[in-house]
């Protein structure tokens, strides 16, 4: 993890989270967290966005994360990264699963993917997750509210961006 002020800009490549490995060794032994939210459509999934576009998402890809602490815009960021370590593509989910990587402040396995369950959509976030870091064990309650605000930020983005898309739902 890099923790530096915002207003320098990001400072973790891609290059050099390439070369951390994971931070964890079970999954199971985490707590387990599970967040969604019903997209109002109730057709079946098709196909992913990737697939549309012709291009693809790869086990092993390396997504450089970039937290700002505190969530008000400016302050300290802490730069840390996670790897796609799945893909999920059964018949009734769609999405991908990241672990974190070394000098992250969770330890962490994510599962991030659409669902259709009982005639809706879902967005579907499951994670299994433990402070990974001094800093975060140190501050836990934060820890885990700072959390649960970035989990609900990401399900209301990511409901957003599919109303946006699908007008006509």
């Amino acid at each position: 993890m890099k923790l530096l002020p915002c207003t320098l800009g990001p400072s973790l490549t891609v290059e050099e989270a390439l070369t951390l490995s994971s931070n964890f060794s079970f999954a199971a032994m985490f707590p387990e967290k599970t967040s969604e939210i019903a997209l109002g459509y109730s057709g079946p999934i098709s196909e992913a966005q990737w697939i549309r576009e012709s291009r693809a998402i790869r086990v092993g890809d390396i997504i450089v994360q970039r937290a700002v602490l505190p969530p008000i815009g400016f302050g300290l960021c802490a730069e840390f990264a996670v790897r796609i370590s799945s893909l999920i593509s059964e018949r009734s989910k769609l999405g991908f699963a990241y672990e974190t990587l070394a000098g992250h402040l969770e330890r962490e396995i994510s599962e991030f993917y659409f669902e259709h369950r009982a005639g809706q959509l879902l967005f579907v976030i499951h994670t299994y997750s433990e402070p990974a870091h001094w800093l975060s064990r140190l501050g836990t309650p934060f820890s885990r509210a700072y959390q649960k605000w970035c989990t609900r930020q990401a399900i209301k983005h990511v409901a957003r961006r599919f109303r946006r898309s699908n007008p006509n739902v």
